[in-house]
């Protein structure tokens, strides 16, 4: 059971009226039992296979390590049951698209866990982007970067799909491809490798079609204890900077719910004024899985389906795949 199970969606859903947490697996029942006991989880499988052949199970969260995804995701779909699946998708385009394959024949929703898609900030971002306030986008600039992981964590694996690309700068480009509303045409990047094999920082210029830039910077290079997000949308007359565009770490980490302020300034030279909008508190996984759970009950289409992720996957290809040769990479 993962983190981020335990910090954000769990506590989401537990504060939501239409989801229900009804039983939670692990490769050890002990730690099931443990984690179901915190949480008042009625039923406990000791293995992922038990829980999968539940009847009363409609969905499943998955916060495996990546390289586990694409097989679980499929194990699930083809026992009927919609795959809530955190990011990254999968280790690559391939699994990801195989992953959408098998849950759209088997009737069932995919979903990337994004949840910073369904805080009101960035939905008040893209209208004002929308209504024309700081014109049309020309460059976004965006960061998520903490201090390094130890190296027998998950995410220091390369096996397990491990590095930074993955677990914070897919954020960057989803956020990116979200506020843009296209898809990219190009990359170019560089990326530091540690002695395991994954990267510790990526940083990448990504080319959307209309000429829109994305450039952002990833990495594991900050001091202990500290933790680093933010974007900044530049548009012809403006730009809007997302001070907390990814993660409420307060929410994450200490369970608290707080305002997130948007700061708009105009670039009129003799003219140039900043606005400060707040946000009011939300628990974003909350709302995530609420979106996730009404989509299911109401049997309607998502904003963000498996086609979303694997579309975010083929960027994240060329990523590693420029920074491998240093070279840009066309998609």
């Amino acid at each position: 059971c993962a983190r981020i199970a335990a910090n954000a969606l769990i506590p989401g859903m537990m504060r939501s009226k239409v989801c229900e947490v009804t039983a939670i697996a692990s490769r050890s029942r002990d730690k099931a039992e443990e984690f179901a006991e915190r949480f008042g989880i009625p039923r406990t499988y000791g293995s992922y296979e038990q829980l999968l052949s539940d009847p009363e199970i409609q969905a499943v969260y998955i916060p495996l390590p990546n390289a586990l995804h694409k097989p679980w995701t499929i194990e699930a779909a083809r026992n009927k049951k919609h795959v809530l699946c955190e990011k990254p998708l999968a280790c690559n385009s391939d699994e990801a698209q195989e992953m959408r394959n098998v849950c759209r024949q088997n009737g069932v929703l995919l979903m990337e866990a994004f949840a910073q898609r369904f805080h009101p900030q960035n939905h008040k971002v893209k209208q004002l982007i929308e209504t024309g306030r700081i014109g049309k986008i020309v460059l976004i600039t965006s960061s998520m970067s903490r201090s390094p992981y130890p190296e027998e964590d998950i995410r220091m694996n390369k096996d397990l799909c491990g590095g930074v690309l993955m677990d914070m700068g897919c954020y960057c480009i989803s956020s990116a491809r979200f506020f843009i509303g296209a898809e990219p045409v190009s990359v170019f990047a560089r990326q530091d490798i540690s002695e395991s094999g994954v990267d510790v920082r990526t940083a990448a210029t990504v080319y959307f079609t209309a000429g829109e830039i994305l450039h952002f910077d990833t990495n594991l290079y900050l001091s202990e204890g500290h933790f680093e997000q933010g974007t900044t949308i530049y548009g012809q007359t403006g730009n809007i900077y997302i001070q907390q565009g990814f993660s409420q770490v307060e929410t994450h980490r200490l369970g608290k719910l707080v305002e997130t302020p948007l700061e708009i300034t105009n670039h009129l030279v003799g003219g140039r004024a900043t606005e400060t909008i707040l946000i009011a508190p939300v628990h974003q996984w909350q709302l995530e899985a609420e979106y996730f759970a009404d989509s299911i009950l109401q049997n309607s289409g998502i904003d963000f389906p498996g086609e979303d992720g694997v579309a975010n996957m083929r960027v994240i290809d060329a990523i590693m795949q420029s920074a491998r040769t240093g070279k840009p990479v066309d998609l």
